[in-house]
């Protein structure tokens, strides 16, 4: 089952907003990543995945477990799911009950990395293609 019909199923308001992905990519790099420099991304090839900014422990995030719980605990009205290499951005309403179960069991994790916003862009959780990375949680 694709991901977008089993949010569907959960009650969530689905909405596909196509070619949006390196826009709402830039956005995540400007909201979350801002404080690093471009030397630093550079050292960190941030150019290939923007979670090595947390893998290398470039920025302060939750972890595994922890992250997976502050991400569980989070009010969730509106989120975004976006995706490390891929144009298509999906706009969630009406999605308090989302849970990483939702996104671990309905993304193809050796293959892609998804990472969740709020509406405003405050918080950020990704899961990532690695079994040994993540999944990050990060607030600004």
């Amino acid at each position: 089952m694709k991901m977008k019909d089993a949010l569907k199923k959960k009650g969530m308001f689905v909405k596909k907003l196509s070619n949006q992905g390196k826009l709402f990519r830039k956005r995540w790099e400007h909201e979350f990543a801002s404080a690093l420099s471009v030397s630093q991304k550079k050292k960190i090839y941030m150019e290939q995945f923007l979670w090595h900014a947390f893998s290398y422990e470039k920025l302060p995030c939750l972890q595994g477990e922890q992250a997976i719980q502050a991400f569980e605990q989070q009010i969730k009205n509106d989120c975004y799911l976006l995706f490390e290499h891929d144009e298509r951005v999906l706009q969630l309403s009406k999605c308090k009950h989302l849970t990483s179960a939702d996104l671990s069991k309905n993304t193809n994790m050796y293959l892609e990395d998804l990472y969740v916003v709020d509406e405003d862009f405050t918080w950020t959780y990704v899961i990532t293609h690695e079994s040994s990375c993540g999944p990050y949680f990060y607030r600004t």
